[in-house]
């Protein structure tokens, strides 16, 4: 990725973060217009990956995260945000910013929960999630589980996702670029 496309997808995803930190929604003018940007740079001023890349990433990049969006795991800002970096960084490097996303989202969990003093609600919750996976029958697995809180199954509190969109778009493109 040259540097002009990298400082503006950064500048793009500085401004996502800001909307998603105060007011929990990314806006669909900032993702329609960094599409087109990604889009316009791809194709006209750095042919690197052309405008059939830039579409097929954008693609990959919904497809990716909308089955959280179908679950209400996240928002489709969310969604719409990490098919916007599949424009910038095309269907060949999507999936490895999808993959260190997870692994920055789970670190912002932790660090949200711990800052919102939730930290504990936010195990538990893990813990029910794995349950049903770890055990032989799902009524076995709700039978002898009264160590949980009976609000385990309550939200630990809203993530800004876009912060750990934004982490690992920028890790993947530094192990990948600088190194």
């Amino acid at each position: 990725m040259f540097l002009p496309m990298f400082l503006v997808l950064a500048v793009l995803l500085m401004i996502a973060c800001w909307q998603d930190f105060y007011d929990y929604r990314i806006k669909n003018n900032l993702i329609v217009t960094g599409t087109v940007l990604g889009i316009a740079l791809n194709t006209f001023l750095f042919a690197e990956m052309g405008f059939l890349d830039s579409l097929i990433g954008l693609g990959f990049g919904l497809l990716l995260l909308l089955p959280f969006y179908l679950l209400r795991i996240m928002g489709a800002g969310d969604a719409k945000l990490l098919a916007m970096i599949g424009v910038f960084v095309g269907q060949n490097d999507i999936l490895w910013v999808f993959l260190y996303t997870l692994v920055a989202g789970g670190l912002l969990a932790l660090v949200f929960s711990l800052w919102r003093g939730k930290l504990r609600r936010m195990i538990d919750n893990v813990i029910l999630l794995c349950l049903p996976v770890l055990s032989t029958s799902k009524s076995e697995c709700f039978k002898d589980n009264s160590s949980f809180s009976a609000e385990a199954s309550q939200s630990a509190g809203k993530l800004p996702y876009a912060i750990a969109i934004t982490a690992g778009t920028g890790f993947f493109l530094a192990m990948k670029h600088f190194q």
